[in-house]
């Protein structure tokens, strides 16, 4: 069985080229102690989702790729929310098989970058922990730096933002690409959680995102908490906060994880 960790994006800043390898997103993200654990299992025909079968196309990408014929995927968190699990998806279900890591990693990210699920969450979860991607590209042609933070956050989900759509838009593409960037720079001159948050915020609330969430994560504030927005989904992540998080409605906590994705 694999297991591949959920992973929060704060900042990003899209590019995409003639080639999914060349394809990515510049930006900071984190793995957290939660995720999706995947086994090969050859008595199912396409995916099975908590043992529900759905249309899954990133990772129908892959098993096809590897000539598999179904994959069974138990996740600890609701797709479609920002938790990256689409990446995670398809990047338990390459590592499933007994190739090279890196060969198995690009096509995971390959299978996100065709289907715009996502642009960096197999990066992050490929390395693990918090992870700056410095440049757009598959992990094998990725430049990251890397922290292993001793954090706990509180997290709260509400709702689904569709990363797939939201990207198509070329416009918000180059408002993305461009204050990605900025914030990206900003957190890298002094990278610590505090720092994360404001950058994160700042980013989040130059894009126009941060409506989505900005009165939980005022909330947090005059408790005294720091919070920021998941990208992409209606979600939170807070150091902090758990009790004014709970005004909205049901949250959790996480631990970060720097393994990343792993055999268990």
């Amino acid at each position: 069985m694999i297991f591949a960790p959920a992973s929060i994006t704060c900042i990003f800043s899209p590019e995409i080229s003639s080639s999914a390898r060349t394809s990515g997103s510049i930006g900071v993200g984190f793995t957290i102690d939660l995720g999706v654990f995947v086994e090969i299992d050859s008595e199912v025909s396409g995916v099975v989702v908590n043992d529900r079968e759905v249309d899954f196309p990133t990772v129908d990408f892959v098993l096809q790729r590897l000539g598999l014929s179904g994959v069974r995927i138990n996740s600890e968190l609701p797709f479609g929310c920002g938790f990256g699990l689409s990446g995670a998806s398809a990047l338990a279900t390459a590592l499933s098989v007994e190739k090279p890591f890196m060969e198995l990693a690009d096509l995971a990210h390959e299978a996100e970058v065709r289907n715009l699920t996502g642009l960096g969450d197999v990066v992050t979860q490929t390395f693990g922990g918090l992870v700056i991607r410095k440049n757009a590209a598959c992990p094998s042609k990725s430049i990251v730096e890397r922290y292993k933070w001793d954090v706990t956050l509180d997290l709260l989900v509400l709702d689904q933002i569709s990363t797939k759509d939201f990207l198509a838009d070329e416009l918000r593409r180059n408002n993305l690409k461009k204050l990605g960037k900025k914030w990206t720079k900003e957190f890298l001159i002094k990278p610590t959680i505090e720092n994360l948050f404001r950058c994160s915020n700042n980013f989040a609330k130059e894009t126009g995102l941060l409506e989505y969430v900005e009165d939980i994560i005022e909330a947090v504030e005059s408790e005294g908490g720091s919070a920021s927005m998941v990208m992409l989904g209606k979600a939170v992540f807070a150091s902090g906060g758990f009790k004014a998080l709970e005004e909205f409605g049901n949250p959790f906590k996480a631990s970060m994880d720097y393994c990343g994705v792993r055999k268990i």
